[in-house]
């Protein structure tokens, strides 16, 4: 059942259980008025006709039932029974009946006024003073213009709830469709997108009712999708480029080997090459891999606490050991009493892939292999700055060097691959770091990494 069908059905049924309470109440509140207002007519015409018998001694009981019997305002079914203090019938319009010989027996006993409904008659028990004395009278009748009132008002309220019931459910039915028609464009319009236009944005209308938040949350979600395509088609470009070229200069150095043959020194030089490709493949894929499990955002991944000055001196200790030319100055700024601002929420091994990216960057880029490695520490954050005096990066293209496989024109003689920057971004995003550049051509550049220290945890605890 879709979702216009099941708001009609229950704006309908809303609709028939409000006219249902109103139908029953109206009704039932008519009965009693009905029943109420017989009552004391029927009362009060019994008491008129007591007391004509009670104040004219002179009329028989024969000639009261005759004058009762011919009177024109009767009702319907009209019948009388008086008794007095002995509990003695001194008239009777009709012979008694068992209930209302019952009726008077109860009016003996309780010495209250009561009204009975018995099937489609009236019954009206009361005691009424004359001349000091008590006399109990039982009155009865068929209140046929008040029934008929009433039938023609069932018929009424059953007419006016079909007639409702199929207006409500007409109307729900138009209104949901009105109600819905928002999100079945919206659906229409995502329905026409695909891996080919998603440059497509749904309409978001006036931008301020919940359909109008709908359509900007796909459109968000559709924007993430088009730059995830496009970094996922920009991430096989490079990587096909990035492969086919050492692939390329592999075979070709195999093709002329074996053009014909060769010396042994020869062979040894063509080996020692290929072998530097093949290590430059392996690196390649070890980036790559590692840059497909930061665009996973690291699953698996648990922070603990670190210290920062055991990643930074195991960081600096295993570069200088694969590459001894390399050399950094490492200066540390005024060493805080409480560990907690030593310290970070991060995982080990991917904030020293972090620096060692970032050391090897600078003392590759620099004339004499060396940069600085200064660390300050601060009340809620650990500043890192890496600084060398290299090439230098330009400023218009600082923007663009966290992006995959991006290198700029200044840094292209040099081997990589660039992956290096846009893994130390990811890592960064993770552990809630940020990372600024200042750089000039020809005069070195300043890297600054900026991390929140377990201070802040221990706040947030307190």
């Amino acid at each position: 059942m879709n979702i216009k069908t099941t708001l009609t059905l229950k704006f309908t049924a809303i609709v028939l259980g409000i006219l249902m309470a109103f139908s029953l109440f109206t009704y039932q509140f008519s009965e009693i008025f009905r029943e109420d207002e017989f009552t004391h007519r029927l009362k009060n015409v019994s008491k008129n006709v007591v007391v004509n018998y009670l104040d004219k001694v002179e009329l028989t009981p024969e000639i009261l039932k005759l004058l009762y019997v011919k009177q024109l305002n009767r009702f319907p079914g009209e019948r009388l029974i008086i008794s007095d203090e002995n509990y003695e019938v001194v008239f009777a319009s009709e012979p008694a009946k068992d209930i209302e010989i019952d009726l008077l027996k109860q009016l003996y006993k309780t010495g209250e006024e009561f009204m009975l409904n018995a099937g489609d008659t009236e019954f009206v028990a009361y005691i009424l003073n004359y001349e000091s004395k008590n006399y109990f009278v039982v009155s009865s009748a068929i209140d046929v213009a008040g029934q008929v009132k009433l039938k023609y008002l069932r018929s009424v309220l059953i007419l006016l709830n079909i007639f409702s019931i199929l207006l409500a459910a007409l109307s729900g039915w138009y209104f949901s469709n009105q109600a819905l028609k928002p999100i079945t464009d919206v659906v229409n319009q995502v329905d026409t997108i695909n891996e080919s236009n998603l440059y497509q944005r749904v309409k978001e209308g006036n931008s301020k009712d919940e359909i109008a938040q709908l359509a900007l949350v796909f459109n968000k979600m559709l924007e993430r999708i088009e730059k995830s395509f496009a970094l996922q088609k920009m991430f096989v470009a490079n990587a096909s480029h990035e492969f086919r070229t050492p692939l390329t200069a592999m075979k070709g150095q195999i093709e002329v080997l074996l053009l014909q043959p060769r010396k042994e020194e020869e062979y040894k030089k063509t080996f020692d090459s290929l072998l530097d490709d093949i290590q430059n493949l392996i690196s390649l894929i070890n980036g790559l891999t590692e840059l497909a499990k930061a665009n996973a955002d690291f699953p698996n991944t648990r922070l603990t606490p670190v210290s920062i000055v055991d990643v930074l001196m195991d960081t600096k200790e295993e570069l200088l050991k694969r590459k001894p030319q390399y050399k950094v100055h490492l200066k540390w700024g005024d060493f805080p009493e409480e560990e907690p601002l030593l310290e970070m929420m991060g995982d080990y091994v991917l904030l020293k892939s972090v620096f060692s990216n970032l050391l090897d960057n600078a003392c590759k880029f620099s004339p004499d292999e060396s940069c600085q490695l200064v660390v300050t520490f601060h009340q809620l954050k650990i500043e890192i700055s890496i600084i060398d005096h290299g090439i230098g990066i330009n400023p218009q293209e600082i923007k663009h060097v966290f992006e995959a496989f991006y290198r700029s024109n200044e840094t292209r003689h040099v081997p990589g691959y660039g992956i290096g920057l846009s893994l130390v971004k990811k890592i960064l995003d993770l552990h809630k770091g940020t990372i600024n550049i200042k750089s000039e051509i020809n005069k070195g550049t300043q890297i600054q990494v900026i991390l929140p220290n377990n201070y802040i945890e221990e706040e947030e605890e307190e």
